[in-house]
């Protein structure tokens, strides 16, 4: 019998290629206009960052700034900032936000994956899950050895781990959850799906809309670490004196236990 010959896709033709480039930046540009209003009134870390900037005085760095929400409460407390990310479209928000203390606020491109600045810090944030993003233990390693070459002596380093939702309530994994919310004005819409692809891998869909437009698709993955192997990975790195904290209350910092697994988001603290 006669064989067909192997079908293949065409390939893409430059025109294709540029509209889906300029597909993925718009929805990126939308997705940071709409985290910078999700998280504008979160206020619950700021005073744990604050508190160690107070403590530890010098200039602070934050590493996965997003669009400056943690920079304007260092700014407007008249400490000096600076903020890295490698999503633009989120500094191009965080731009608009440190506006007002742009004499001692600055942003920066930057992955510390690839190489470590060199100004040094006293107090050092990677905020909000940002580690999470991290998804290989090879590049985690980098992360934070080239962290400790940024950092002052003494000084130190507040990390914020995610706990994924389906790990503390296995009945949500894989189903959509439904969120509205009204902030400054704007009404917010969020259906969020959180799907763990491994023990530790978790895979999140968001469908965004803001002010009834049409809805667009955001896809992140985050790992999970465990409080011991975090603590493994910043000893590593040349850090000492590992703590670790709930709820951004630094007045219950403490040992790690053996074993220890966080029913939700935790932070840990180090020293240089």
């Amino acid at each position: 019998t006669r064989r067909e010959a192997p079908r293949f896709a065409r390939p893409w033709t430059h025109r294709e290629i540029r509209a889906s480039m300029q597909t993925r930046a718009s929805a990126e540009k939308q997705y940071a206009e709409f985290y910078s209003l999700w998280v504008a009134d979160f206020r619950k870390d700021t005073s744990l960052y604050l508190d160690l900037a107070a403590k530890y005085a010098g200039p602070v760095l934050e590493i996965g700034c997003g669009t400056g929400r943690v920079l304007a409460r260092l700014g407007e407390a008249g400490y000096e900032a600076l903020g890295v990310d490698v999503a633009r479209p989120m500094l191009e928000v965080a731009r608009r936000t440190i506006q007002p203390w742009r004499d001692r606020v600055r942003i920066a491109d930057f992955d510390f994956r690839s190489n470590a600045l060199f100004e040094k810090f006293n107090v050092v944030i990677a905020s909000l899950y940002a580690f999470n993003h991290l998804i290989d233990v090879a590049e985690q390693r980098l992360f934070l050895r080239h962290v400790a070459r940024c950092m002052k002596s003494p000084s130190v380093l507040a990390i914020d781990f995610f706990c994924p939702l389906p790990m503390i309530r296995p009945e949500t994994n894989g189903r959509w959850r439904e969120i509205e919310r009204t902030v400054a004005g704007h009404q917010l819409r969020l259906r969020d799906k959180r799907e763990m692809l491994t023990p530790l891998l978790e895979r999140r869909t968001q469908l965004f809309s803001v002010d009834g437009s049409e809805p667009v698709e955001q896809v992140s993955h985050r790992r999970f670490l465990p409080a011991e192997q975090a603590e493994q990975l910043l000893v590593e790195a040349g850090f000492e004196g590992v703590r670790f904290l709930q709820d951004y209350d630094l007045s219950g910092a403490r040992g790690i236990g053996e074993g220890e697994r966080p029913l939700g988001p935790y932070q840990l603290i180090a020293e240089r």
